[in-house]
């Protein structure tokens, strides 16, 4: 978005649901470190691979097709065995712009949009027949009216969809950004322009909705590549091995190893200057500045392997259905706290205790389950 963040629309959109069914509290008591951060009480015992912020809070996706979400009273489970019903694994989650949707991807081609508000659960697996695992998703647009939908699987694929009027999804043709290698991410910052990258260290941009790419690094890079976040034609983030996040600013590439123990970094969130980090060992980073991440001391030591900046919280999910979570406003990311040593890519935080109490918000569920319609460029 150009003139506001996805925080911004979301701060709207809570407040206007605020007043419905799908109320956000405050956080529940619990034990945090001087960065906010806690150990929140998981609905599964099974990974979560990404998480994502909606106007109805966080939603995580994972194993056994569960889709998780954040309440007044904790996370509860949204969405167990995923939309097909067949336990699939969930790799990637996204939200519409106005964050009443989640779309999320998955083994065997599997598709779902869960909507916050109507509780509907749609089916839109294996289009084109494509039923390799999808690695991730991005989404643009408003729900239900004219998302533009962006799929990357295991093959090097791309497939985009793009929501018609008649509520059906149309296909384009699948093209291979990265000429083949899986792409774990993909991230896009306005609805025609973002980013991939790919295991095989390839980092390619695209400003015409996916139908041409072109690579744009990183061509030093010696390690794997887990995610990708897209802020701008001169501002993305790569989350790497060796604790290593890569910057462009739109002519070079600068490699900042946040993590002096060289543990994978393996997920990356940005909105606005905003921005998170998440990998092995707990690892938990926040950004300061374009080249300069801090690192808070793990209080759990799963690995987490997706993140997401939110209007409610922050969190970062991972291996046995490990959430660790913080409310939003509840530390100071420009002036630290606590005792906080730093340099210029890294930082260390120590633990200390935080309590609040909260409401019941109503619980979400799926009560509406619908099979969704893809159409190709010769139907109308």
């Amino acid at each position: 978005m150009s003139e506001q963040t996805r925080r911004d629309v979301l701060r709207l959109a809570t407040a206007s649901t605020a007043a419905g069914a799908l109320t956000i509290g405050s956080a529940v008591s619990a034990q945090s470190n001087d960065g906010g951060w806690e150990q929140a009480k998981s609905p599964t015992g099974k990974a979560l691979n990404d998480a994502v912020d909606t106007a109805a809070g966080p939603f995580a996706a994972g194993v056994d097709g569960n889709v998780v979400a954040r309440r007044d009273d904790g996370w509860q489970k949204v969405v167990a065995y995923g939309p097909q019903a067949r336990s699939r694994r969930l790799t990637g989650i996204d939200a519409t712009d106005d964050g009443k949707a989640v779309w999320f991807v998955g083994g065997s081609g599997v598709i779902g949009e869960y909507n916050v508000e109507t509780k509907t659960l749609t089916n839109y697996s294996a289009p084109k027949g494509k039923t390799s695992t999808w690695e991730d998703c991005a989404v643009r647009g408003t729900a239900g009216e004219n998302e533009r939908l962006y799929f990357v699987n295991g093959s090097g694929e791309l497939l985009v969809g793009v929501r018609q009027d008649s509520g059906a999804m149309k296909y384009e043709d699948v093209i291979k950004p990265g000429g083949g290698s899986t792409i774990p991410g993909i991230d896009f910052h306005s609805r025609k322009a973002g980013h991939v990258c790919s295991t095989s260290q390839f980092v390619a941009e695209s400003t015409d909705g996916g139908s041409t790419w072109e690579q744009i690094g990183i061509d030093f890079a010696g390690g794997a590549f887990f995610d990708i976040a897209s802020r701008g034609p001169k501002d993305v983030n790569v989350a790497a091995g060796s604790g290593i996040i890569y910057r462009y600013d739109g002519f070079r590439w600068t490699p900042h190893v946040v993590d002096d123990q060289r543990r994978a970094v393996r997920a990356v969130d940005r909105d606005g200057a905003a921005g998170l980090a998440a990998g092995d060992g707990g690892t938990l980073f926040e950004r300061q500045s374009a080249g300069q991440w801090r690192q808070y001391q793990p209080i759990v030591t799963s690995k987490l392997r997706g993140v997401s900046t939110g209007t409610s919280y922050d969190v970062a999910v991972g291996d046995g259905g490990t959430i660790v979570e913080r409310p939003v406003g509840g530390t100071d990311a420009e002036t630290g706290g606590g005792n906080t040593t730093e340099n210029d890519t890294n930082s260390t935080t120590n633990a200390t205790a935080l309590s609040m109490d909260a409401p019941t918000a109503e619980p979400l569920s799926v009560e509406n389950y619908v099979e969704g319609t893809w159409i190709d460029d010769r139907q109308r």
